[in-house]
């Protein structure tokens, strides 16, 4: 029996079933319509935070091993000592000139097979395959024997060829106006009995009292005052004071100041944060373009 206060009386219950039929297929409507919100937001949700494909990372080469190299350089006539005599590994670049005992000493280069090239004026310049081991030293001893050119042929070819051909790089170069340059007729004019002496000219180097007959080189226009590296024709030579070059083999010097300065393919052989000066000797190879 129907309450008189029900609000669905028997002639407004049809009404009330309408309204319940009516309110509740948008109630499921909605329903689904949120369910379907939800389920796209939680898709592009999972869009935005799924992370990127990356691309293959390729592995820096190895690095090389390391080796060092000394020995002695004599002649294969009597055995003595050979001081003076450019020792140099083609392929690395680095060199070394042997002392007065003929010891020579190139402490870092790179290991594996290398080819060994020793020169001194009146000598036959040799050449021999060495294994450098990694992370070893390796000590060869290296015979010279005596050129059989004659002393007039010689003279005749330097004639020929030193001007033009060997110092063609060095003039580019001064060319352009970069670094200091010291000439075969400067020096030939001078004389020195240093290689040092050469440089007491040239602004921005320091060179000191010389000493046991060297001298130290010094760049003056850095804030702290450091040794520029050297190169003999062409090859860097660590540590090498350049009184180690004999003056009278002396062919042609330039001089630079800093990194700047310093040409591209010799900058990429050596730390040349303090500059570099490279020696050509008058018994070397001719300067790289």
């Amino acid at each position: 029996m129907m309450s008189p206060h029900d609000p669905c009386s028997a002639h407004v219950r049809s009404a009330c079933s309408r309204s319940v039929r009516v309110w509740t297929p948008h109630v499921a409507r909605a329903t689904r319509l949120t369910a379907l919100a939800l389920l796209a937001l939680t898709l592009s949700l999972g869009t935005a935070v799924r992370a990127p494909a990356q691309e293959p990372v390729t592995p820096p080469p190895p690095a090389l091993d390391t080796a060092s190299l000394v020995g002695q350089v004599v002649s294969a006539i009597d055995g003595q000592a050979i001081g003076g005599a450019v020792v140099a590994l083609l392929r690395s670049g680095m060199g070394a000139i042997s002392d007065s005992s003929g010891n020579f000493n190139i402490p870092l280069t790179i290991a594996g097979t290398d080819t060994l090239e020793v020169r001194f004026i009146g000598y036959e310049t040799g050449t021999v395959e060495v294994y450098l081991e990694p992370k070893r030293s390796t000590r060869v001893v290296l015979l010279l024997s005596p050129t059989t050119v004659r002393v007039a042929e010689l003279n005749v070819e330097i004639e020929r060829s030193e001007t033009p051909a060997l110092y063609e790089g060095f003039y580019r170069r001064r060319n352009k106006g970069l670094g200091h340059f010291i000439t075969p007729e400067e020096i030939a004019r001078r004389r020195p009995r240093y290689t040092s002496d050469m440089l007491r000219s040239v602004p921005g180097l320091a060179v000191g009292a010389t000493r046991g007959g060297r001298a130290t080189v010094t760049v003056t226009r850095e804030l702290i005052p450091c040794e520029p590296v050297v190169f003999i024709d062409g090859l860097y030579v660590p540590a090498m004071p350049v009184d180690d070059i004999i003056a009278n083999d002396l062919g042609a010097i330039e001089v630079y100041l800093g990194p700047s300065q310093v040409p591209v393919q010799y900058a990429s052989l050596a730390p040349a944060a303090c500059g570099a000066i490279l020696v050509w000797t008058r018994r070397g190879r001719a300067p790289r373009p």
